[in-house]
């Protein structure tokens, strides 16, 4: 027997069309030891979404914010006054 399954429904399909159509300035930050999304998956992303800006943080893993707060904060800030 097969329990239903329930939860939240994805509002957005993402594909890579609809990264390519995406007219916003965006900013993705990686660790350079995030195993979830490592730096060749954020430069794949990258490649698909036009105008966007990419850091790789040392010496941090997939919680950027929380392993490395004064460099996040510093890349995200300053992203946020250029646009």
């Amino acid at each position: 027997m097969t329990a239903k399954r329930t939860g939240q429904r994805v509002a957005n399909e993402i594909t890579w069309v609809a990264l390519r159509g995406m007219k916003i300035p965006t900013l993705l930050i990686t660790g350079d030891a995030d195993l979830i999304w490592p730096p060749p998956a954020l430069r794949l992303f990258a490649r698909c979404i036009p105008n966007n800006e990419t850091a790789v943080v040392a010496e941090a893993g997939h919680s950027v914010h929380w392993e490395q707060p004064e460099i996040f904060n510093s890349l995200v800030l300053d992203f946020i006054g250029r646009h």
